[in-house]
């Protein structure tokens, strides 16, 4: 089992790096644990209707991509020892980044903070060829560990260039994936944010247009975009596949299954993850009272829980189960024991370790977690 999916929340003072010596030192405001209020108080405050319940939505977490990622960091370390180098955070979770730099990991948010010829993992969201050829300029010994749906997208984006098609990128202009997939082909690329973008963009040829994606949108933002292009250019084409990937649309067809009959839904996830924020802003277009995101158990506000009979739960692509279990563990204490586990989909869609990792571990016998993505939702 992963170290990261097995590790304890980490504390602010544990996950800080230690000064070096002559070097000016930081010191933060400690935290200070919040007195909270009983579940006797919070039931007196507001009345409840009816039993209250836990819908538990599937699938949710890990999945393969990130998995994958993970472990291809994780068998860095195991084969190199600490440091070894992450450019951007490998996944946006909180936990799975500080778990990481407490074993060894360096984040870094650009080559130039790498010493020259170290060993260097790109991340999951992928990067742009400038950053590739940066890092054989510096030396850098590499492993890549973008999750291969985002490296499909890459792949279309040079397919369309090649063609001399004008290509309309669908995504979060700054996002690291979005980032990357630009990279790819500058020249012919437009990014569209949003449907007011969709609204205003022009393009040189609309009658040689394709439309790609970033792979954790909103499905339905997506297709409300791709429904205002194709009005006014109405020769634009489609990707060859949906690049929204499995587990963003499976995380999110959980989440309007449940939200209908929810009081509040909590998504368990981090602020920078796309997919994380995603899930919060559909269960309430889909019909939850309330909704909110916390990264872990302890950002739960028992006032939340105020006139709530049922809470929905589900948590983001790049969060590891044990994190969810904490927020149960959180919920079971004021009443919310019964857990009703909805699923809407099963996954098992499994992705091999990156080939650099790969051709190492083959050296020296190692077979023991050279796919990602096995894990299911019960089970980490």
């Amino acid at each position: 089992m992963s170290a990261v999916l097995s590790a304890a929340v980490p504390s602010a003072a544990a996950a800080a790096p230690a000064p070096t010596a002559g070097s000016p030192v930081a010191i933060g405001m400690p935290q200070v644990p919040r007195a909270r209020r009983t579940r006797e108080d919070v039931e007196a405050a507001a009345v409840v209707s009816g039993d209250k319940k836990v819908m538990l939505a599937a699938p949710r977490g890990y999945c393969a991509g990130v998995d994958r990622a993970v472990i291809a960091v994780e068998k860095a370390l195991e084969h190199h020892g600490a440091p070894v180098y992450v450019r951007k955070e490998i996944v946006h979770n909180r936990h799975v980044v500080d778990t990481l730099e407490q074993q060894g990991v360096v984040f870094v948010e650009e080559l130039d903070e790498v010493p020259e010829g170290a060993l260097t993992v790109f991340s999951a969201h992928g990067v742009s060829p400038a950053v590739v050829n940066e890092a054989a300029e510096r030396n850098l010994q590499t492993i890549d560990a973008t999750c291969p749906l985002v490296t499909k997208v890459h792949r279309e984006a040079v397919r369309f260039a090649k063609q001399n098609r004008s290509i309309l990128l669908i995504g979060h202009e700054g996002h690291e994936e979005v980032e990357g997939t630009y990279g790819e082909a500058p020249d012919h690329t437009t990014i569209v944010n949003n449907p007011e973008e969709a609204r205003t963009v022009e393009v040189e040829d609309p009658d040689n247009l394709i439309w790609l994606s970033q792979t954790t949108l909103s499905v339905d933002e997506t297709l409300e975009i791709v429904s205002i292009l194709r009005e006014r250019f109405p020769n634009l084409q489609d990707p060859p596949s949906d690049d929204i990937c499995y587990a963003t649309s499976n995380r999110q067809a959980a989440i309007k299954k449940i939200s209908p009959s929810c009081d509040l839904v909590i998504v368990v996830g981090s602020a920078n993850s796309s997919n994380s924020v995603r899930l919060k802003e559909v269960a309430v277009e889909y019909g939850a009272q309330r909704a909110e995101r916390v990264d872990f158990a302890n950002q739960v506000d028992e006032s939340w829980f105020e006139g709530v009979a049922t809470v929905g739960l589900s948590s983001g692509a790049s969060v590891p189960e044990v994190l969810v279990q904490e927020v149960l563990t959180l919920l079971a204490e004021y009443g919310y024991g019964t857990v009703e586990e909805v699923v809407t989909a099963e996954e098992d869609i499994i992705f091999s370790l990156p080939k650099e990792l790969r051709a190492e571990m083959k050296k020296v016998g190692d077979n023991d977690r050279s796919l990602g993505g096995r894990r299911t939702n019960s089970a980490n």
